[in-house]
């Protein structure tokens, strides 16, 4: 759907919790259930509290941390490994279950800064970041603040008894406030390295936090004509997914991709359809159901198998807010939407008429509908669900089990996740809401079912709420009101702001780092945004190439690879839902065809000889009109390449250095220009 900006919903809060030392921190706790079993304590930190604990040196201590963390911390008394995922999100990052916010640094001499996420991970790269641009001595009037914070991240998960122990072994010492210091930071950083290893041995799903996306729309995507214009076979012809072959798939795994997005496949309402290009593909008359016009259901069982035995996973829509005006779910149970009772002539603003077949009672039913400055506004061929209801949530819960269980599908794209959380939809509908998020319950029961099933949210607020409920990415496109921050990727580059541009792949780089919360999906296009030409102009290429050479996640909307655009005045998009559109493969523009064909070799060639790339944001010196980061290969300290980018109309002064990655280069980049650097 259209991105909406929605106003930050008011949380409900506790008393705050009381800390000894500086008050450092604080909490705060959304009315969330927290539904799973806590496990017994993990195997093995007790051995190494007298090393902790006592006066022997740092490196002897490290050691035998390390030696905890070989990927044998057990869990015990929790049900399922997603159980087991779950907590450990909850301490590494979410905070604790309880709400807890990011901890907040005074650095002596240079104010305050707030970790980027609650948990260990945020506080564990903050400090370090900390410690490195300012020195650990201007931290250590924190010392007791971090006890606090860490006792009120472990003290809900059973299985940290010893390591909470351990803190207070190291706290109660008889060393000076120094060496605790040190001691308590090294504990936590090789403690939190320890959890991170466990998420990455039961995190079935984190392809997806890593995904390179191609998205389809299956409809325009013209499929013939894309082959006809490469010089491909022709194929064999028929609906869409029965004629998509494993050599149409090779081709799109062949330009870097891992993941197809098949956007709106299922069957399209007829009340109140908009336009005339077939209805908008979000109005979902059955969501159950393959569209006709695009194959079976054993035209899609095939596509999905082809794909994987090209090593693509596929994900397919969600869309949890609404149905089309004469759905299945409305038909057989209209108490499942908002709606009132029909009395009278007139009808509320926002509502429709239906008359319920089984009994002929008359309704009036809410349109699909979002906040919008204080206000409701309505998507009017839709039909509103109503996530108070119990029965609802099971229903939606058994639809999307139904697709991973009847197809083998690998994820779901949950359009407009954010809606239905608990606060933002009371607040929009007026009803009372279970306690339990419907958003956890559902990826709860998926991947406790199907543990490798990726959950991205189509969210512009809400991202820490989405995050507690299990969400393995979210949109990353615009700045969100949060402890700690959040700059948006798509809004960053489009400002072609160098700071703002800095200040996104800082959040981006720490979202690709850690493990315990969501990660962000990056773009600079989508079915919903209007095309990158129109968007970014002439700084298309240079904001594309700054996202699409990033490691970690990434959305690309086909057709975009050529440019195609044909917007009409009601829709920007560049494939417009309210006519009859096909993609021209054999027209764009054939300067940027060749641009992006370039990029993508430049990725494939980057992620060969930096596997497992991290990148680190750059910092410039001098000139201060350029932003760009550093790829640093799994395992190596030092840069492997730079991705250097200018978004301003002038000549920029490049000067590149840090030496704790290697990097010591100079040089120009023309106005909206950009530049890879490989070091040796």
């Amino acid at each position: 759907m259209a991105a909406i900006i929605a106003v930050r919903p008011a949380m409900k809060t506790r008393p705050f919790l009381s800390v000894a030392g500086t008050a450092a921190f604080t909490i705060t706790a959304l009315a969330l259930a927290a539904p799973w079993a806590h496990a017994a304590a993990p195997v093995g930190l007790a051995s190494a509290k007298d090393s902790l604990s006592g006066t022997v040196g740092l490196e002897e201590a490290d050691a035998a941390l390390r030696g905890l963390f070989d990927g044998g911390l057990q869990f015990k008394g929790l049900s399922s490994s997603y159980d087991r995922l779950r907590e450990l999100r909850e301490v590494l990052g979410i905070g604790g279950g309880r709400g807890i916010l990011p901890f907040t640094f005074n650095v002596s001499g240079a104010g305050a800064v707030t970790a980027q996420n609650a948990g260990l991970e945020g506080f564990v790269y903050a400090e370090e970041k900390l410690s490195s641009q300012h020195g650990s001595a201007n931290l250590r009037h924190h010392l007791k603040d971090y006890a606090g914070y860490l006792e009120a991240l472990l003290s809900p998960v059973s299985w940290a008894g010893d390591a909470r122990q351990d803190i207070k072994d190291i706290m109660s010492s008889e060393a000076g406030d120094e060496q605790k210091y040190d001691r308590l930071v090294a504990y936590t950083r090789d403690y939190t390295e320890g959890l991170r290893s466990q998420v990455a041995s039961l995190d079935k799903a984190r392809w997806i936090k890593e995904a390179r996306v191609y998205e389809i729309f299956p409809r325009a995507f013209n499929l013939a004509g894309k082959r006809a214009a490469s010089g491909s076979p022709p194929g064999q012809g028929g609906p869409f997914f029965a004629d998509f072959g494993a050599a149409d798939l090779r081709d799109i795994k062949a330009q870097g991709f891992d993941t197809v997005w098949v956007m709106g496949i299922f069957p399209i309402g007829e009340r109140n359809r908009s336009g005339t290009g077939g209805g908008s593909p979000y109005s979902i008359k059955d969501h159950e159901g393959i569209h006709p016009d695009l194959g079976t259901e054993d035209d899609f069982r095939g596509f999905i198998r082809r794909a994987h035995g090209e090593g693509l996973k596929v994900i397919i829509d969600f869309v949890p807010n609404h149905t089309s005006m004469d759905s299945k779910m409305l038909t057989a149970h209209p108490d499942y939407f908002i709606h009132k009772r029909a009395e009278g002539t007139s009808r509320p603003r926002g509502y429709f008429d239906h008359t319920d077949s089984a009994t002929g009672d008359k309704y009036w039913i809410a349109h699909g509908g979002y906040e919008s400055f204080g206000s409701i506004d309505f998507w009017i061929d839709t039909a509103q669900v109503n996530y108070a209801s119990v029965g609802l949530r099971a229903e939606m819960t058994s639809v999307v089990l139904g697709w991973v269980r009847r197809f083998g599908v690998d994820g779901f794209r949950v359009d407009m996740a954010y809606l239905d959380l608990n606060a933002n939809f009371s607040r929009a509908w007026r009803v009372s809401m279970p306690r339990r998020e419907f958003m956890e319950q559902l990826i709860t029961s998926v991947k406790s079912a199907y543990p490798g099933t990726g959950f991205m949210a189509e969210a512009y607020d809400g991202w820490d709420s989405l995050s507690w409920c299990g969400f393995d990415l979210i949109y990353s496109k615009n700045n969100m009101g949060r402890a700690g921050g959040h700059h948006g990727w798509y809004d960053a580059v489009q400002s072609r702001d160098p700071g703002w541009i800095r200040e996104a792949l800082k959040r981006a780089e720490f979202l690709q780092w850690q493990t315990g919360g969501s990660a962000g999906l990056d773009f600079i296009g989508n079915h919903d945004e209007a095309s990158p030409r129109r968007s970014f102009g002439a700084w298309e290429r240079g904001a594309a190439a700054l996202t699409m050479l990033m490691p970690g996640s990434l959305l690309f909307y086909g057709s975009q690879e050529i440019g195609f655009d044909k917007p009409i005045p009601s829709e920007p998009k560049s494939l417009p839902f309210g006519v009859p559109v096909q993609v021209d493969w054999r027209g764009g523009d054939q300067g940027l065809a060749a641009f992006y064909r370039d990029v993508f070799r430049k990725a494939g060639r980057l992620r060969e000889r930096l596997p497992s790339a991290s990148m680190k944001t750059l910092e410039p010196r001098g000139d201060l009109g350029w932003a760009g980061y550093a790829l640093v290969a799994e395992g190596s300290k030092k840069a492997g390449a730079l991705v250097l980018s200018n978004p301003t109309d002038r000549t920029v002064q490049v000067q590149a250095r840090d030496a704790r990655l290697g990097v010591d280069w100079s040089g120009t980049i023309e106005p909206l220009g950009w530049k890879v650097v490989e070091l040796d």
